[in-house]
């Protein structure tokens, strides 16, 4: 097992997790979501082109598992991470690849010299949110919608 940096080459297995992670998220969210492959590979290049991204996976046996995607937002008043997305393969659960993945995404905020790390969460979403509650994360606000 090993954590690195996303590569280019890891596209194909990249899309296959993402696809999956969608899959997962509609369940959670109760809604229909239609992203193309041609949208994830804009989003894939996205994380190459933007200094402020990055992308940590998991590797296990030549085969991703798991990967972290993450934000550094500066401003004048704040310099922050945000965590844009993370996920782990079903066959991969219950292996703590979560938990490391948000440790390496930690230090890699650390390095550009973030205050603090921000993520949303569907309240839903209990496994990830006591997670994030053990690696003490703390809710901080609401975030509310209306469908329109």
């Amino acid at each position: 097992m090993a954590i690195r940096k996303i590569k280019k080459e890891d596209f194909n297995q990249y899309k296959v997790l993402r696809k999956e992670g969608l899959e997962d998220y509609q369940k959670l969210a109760d809604e229909k979501l239609k992203i193309s492959s041609k949208q994830i590979k804009k989003e894939f290049d996205g994380i190459f082109s933007n200094k402020k991204r990055i992308m940590f996976v998991i590797e296990e046996e030549n085969k991703i598992k798991a990967y972290i995607i993450g934000t550094l937002i500066k401003n004048a008043y704040q310099r922050i991470t945000y965590i844009d997305d993370i996920f782990v393969k079903k066959d991969a659960r219950k292996k703590g690849f979560g938990k490391l993945l948000m440790n390496e995404f930690t230090k890699w905020s650390k390095s550009k010299r973030a205050t603090r790390i921000r993520l949303g969460v569907r309240v839903n979403n209990k496994k990830a949110i006591g997670l994030y509650e053990k690696l003490g994360y703390e809710i901080k606000h609401y975030e509310m919608e209306v469908e329109l």
